[in-house]
């Protein structure tokens, strides 16, 4: 009776395996089949279990498909392979190495199945720890000569960026196919190995294998992401001579190199050739052709493409929000973008993240952060983009809440170790005076690039800190990052800052000397204004005329700065004759020119000099500063009178004035430069933006707390000696930003040693 039973079992078993294979893999089929073979006993048939895993993990049911594997006695290598499959296929990847490991760990040896997939998983993750380890078994098991396992290590350490060892499988393979050529030529393309990628593309030639669009293409977008943009052009250039049909694909790849470039003409002509081919509605062609047009300049160009659409797609939009960011066109950008809202288009991170950095770029902090909080309200999830184009806004206002806020949302999404948003956290926390915390996250960055370095170099540099910069620069380069220009201008600069000019003369010279690098315009800019602000304003003028190149406003603007500091007439007015011609338009030259004559009581070239600025339509930008109060930034404009408290703030202001008089404090009228009586110019001092900013933070304020100040314009002497009297009179601590530096006053005494 019990082998009659077997024999029935085994009977059911097989009309089961043969109905699963005759009927379509559903899920319910799949349970059905798993609840007989859980009241008969799973053991009885393994090859009906392998079926149930295969129909499982086609149905994506891993959950059932586990349990069934766990339940198989002595599961074979057709048990595994199937879940394995899926699981790579569905991009599980880590479910498919621990399958993979599992399955080793019971001594079933892999074949060029599995391999293949598990390859591809390691891939996936680019986990090239894991993927060595899988080369190893695959060497081991005697399959590191299958094509199938070759071409798959290929892609994997082209994935991981390994190009050595992917040229290495490469050329182990019997028969190379065109997908793993065109793997491997875009992953030199990626890497900007130029060199390596032509050769590569004349062997494959040789070898007789066909190459498609697909390879043409991997190349243009691979140069585009190297940022080698001539040789993407060029690429595309030889695809068409070679007879290869320009699809939508490789044009739409092509136009951000063109963009790049700036190369108008030859973007006109892909133009042309879209509108003959009658590409112009396809949505990548008609972004990429936006694009182009934005980074070209070409504005109305752009916005012709746009409304010639019939379709309008996100893509587009951001596009076209993104270019005209670019050009400067914020407030068309924000009423465009107000505009998407209103139809309820579908915005995305990206359409958020554009109008944000646009905002952040051009001035509109403010208006970055309330998009930041709309966007979250939106129910819309910032990314590693988004945060970095918003932080800057937190730092140019010094909205240190805003920032903090931003790097705890960055903690949640664990994309704060990213070296983008890693970069934008040091240099938001160092234009907020929090400089021991860029220093934090810049020391939890794992994998730290020259622009991490260059971000803590400029932070410290910023706060005066010369010996820290001078001491990280060293250290960078112990670490094996050599510096660039940036890396040069941060530490020229600190010199600058504390008037180091035997230090920053002898960086000047080791760029060169030491590391290849030609002084640039900024570097110059530094060391003009390291001789002139030491006085020396004859040797930063014979600088300036011995320059391999033409100065440009910055050079001249730190010689009139320097002017200003010394009061020198004569080559103030040579260096703001310079300026004039560079920059009409800069109201800030014309000011320190008639600074500079009044400093020395010249009220008739005074007059003259301001009478010209009226005749060009020309006004001094009003001193501003802000400090942030309970998550609120205010806003303080020189002589303002239409801030709610600005009643209180005199008071207040009033009252310490007193209090400084009485400790023997006399207002320094000599920067009023107007010619009005003494006791006018006491009260100018007194409505200096930077001042009403200090005691509007005391009064909003609980005792002790610290106070931080941006400025739109430098400092004041007077503002400055108030301040430090202020700091130690009411025991706070005072962080004030202008455009120049950062003060950090603390008992009477400011961080810059009253050197600015």
């Amino acid at each position: 009776m019990a082998r009659q039973a077997i024999c029935v079992l085994q009977s059911l078993n097989q009309t089961i395996i043969q109905w699963l294979n005759s009927t379509a893999s559903t899920l319910l089929h799949a349970q059905q089949a798993h609840a007989h073979l859980l009241k008969t006993g799973i053991s009885n048939d393994t090859q009906l279990a392998t079926k149930l895993l295969s129909l499982y993990a086609n149905n994506q049911a891993f959950v059932e498909a586990n349990l069934v594997l766990d339940s198989v006695p002595d599961p074979s290598i057709f048990s595994f392979s199937a879940l394995i499959h899926a699981s790579t296929k569905l991009n599980l990847f880590v479910d498919a190495i621990r399958l993979f490991s599992k399955m080793l760990s019971q001594c079933i040896m892999p074949d060029s199945f599995v391999l293949p997939s598990v390859i591809k998983s390691c891939a996936g993750l680019s986990s090239l720890k894991t993927g060595e380890q899988i080369h190893c078994v695959a060497f081991v098991s005697g399959f590191d000569s299958d094509s199938f396992v070759l071409s798959s290590l290929v892609h994997m350490y082209v994935k991981c960026n390994r190009l050595w060892e992917a040229r290495n499988v490469f050329d182990r393979l019997p028969q190379p196919d065109v997908v793993t050529c065109s793997a491997l030529l875009s992953g030199h393309a990626r890497n900007g190995r130029v060199k390596e990628a032509k050769e590569l593309l004349n062997r494959i030639k040789h070898l007789g294998l066909g190459l498609n669009s697909v390879t043409w293409n991997g190349m243009i977008a691979g140069f585009n992401h190297s940022r080698h943009y001539l040789d993407a052009v060029v690429v595309f250039r030889d695809m068409h001579l070679e007879g290869f049909g320009l699809d939508e694909a490789g044009i739409s790849t092509v136009l951000p190199g063109v963009g790049d470039l700036e190369m108008l003409d030859m973007g006109i002509q892909i133009h042309c050739y879209v509108m003959k081919k009658g590409f112009e509605q396809d949505k990548y062609v008609v972004s990429a052709l936006i694009d182009m047009y934005g980074k070209c300049r070409s504005t109305t160009e752009m916005s012709k493409v746009f409304d010639e659409v019939d379709e309008k797609d996100i893509g587009s939009c951001n596009a076209l929000v993104t270019g005209l960011s670019r050009n400067g066109c914020v407030d068309n950008a924000l009423e465009l973008f107000d505009k998407f809202k209103r139809q309820r288009m579908d915005l995305n991170v990206v359409s958020w993240t554009s109008i944000i950095a646009s905002c952040s770029q051009n001035g509109k902090d403010i208006e970055a952060l309330e998009l930041f909080r709309e966007m979250q309200v939106e129910g819309v999830k910032p990314n590693s983009r988004t945060i970095p184009s918003l932080l800057p806004a937190c730092g140019n206002i010094a909205a240190l809440m805003h920032g903090k806020a931003a790097h705890c949302f960055s903690l949640k999404r664990r994309i704060s170790y990213d070296v983008h948003v890693g970069s934008a956290l040091i240099d938001m926390y160092a234009k907020c005076g929090r400089i021991h915390l860029s220093r934090l996250c810049f020391e939890m960055i794992p994998t730290k690039n020259l622009v991490c370095w260059n971000a803590l170099l400029n932070g410290y540099a910023m706060h005066g800190k010369t010996d820290e910069v001078i001491s990280l620069f060293e250290l960078m380069k112990g670490r094996g990052q050599n510096p660039d220009s940036i890396s040069f201008t941060c530490l020229l600069s600190a010199c600058v800052q504390s008037g180091r000019t035997r230090d920053g003369w002898y960086h000047f010279h080791s760029m060169s000397r030491d590391h290849g690098i030609e002084a640039k315009m900024e570097h110059y800019a530094c060391m003009v204004t390291l001789s002139g602000r030491a006085g020396r304003l004859d040797e930063a003028f014979d600088m300036i005329k011995k320059m391999p190149f033409q100065p440009d406003a910055c050079v001249w603007g730190a010689l009139l700065s320097s002017c200003r500091i010394h009061n020198n007439v004569t080559l103030g007015e040579i260096a703001a004759d310079k300026l004039f011609e560079l920059e009409p338009r800069n109201p800030g030259n014309f000011i320190l020119l008639s600074n500079i004559y009044a400093s020395k009581s010249k009220w008739v070239q005074v007059d003259s000099v301001r009478e010209m600025m009226k005749s060009r339509g020309l006004r001094k930008n009003p001193g501003c500063s802000w400090i942030e109060i309970k998550n609120r930034v205010h806003m303080l404009m020189a002589g303002d009178k239409s801030h709610p408290q600005m009643s209180q703030i005199n008071v207040k202001l009033a009252e310490l004035i007193m209090e400084m008089k009485r400790s023997g404090y006399i207002p320094h009228t000599d920067y009023v430069l107007q010619d009005v009586d003494e006791q006018d110019k006491e009260q100018i001092l007194c409505g200096h933006s930077e001042k009403l900013a200090v005691v509007l933070g005391i009064l909003n304020t609980s005792s002790g707390s610290s106070l931080r100040v941006i400025k739109n314009l430098r400092i004041c002497g007077d503002c400055h000696s108030v301040i430090k009297f202020i700091s130690r009179y009411e025991q706070r601590e005072i962080f004030v930003r202008d455009t120049n530096r950062f003060h950090h006053f603390v008992n009477g005494v400011c961080s810059c040693g009253d050197y600015w």
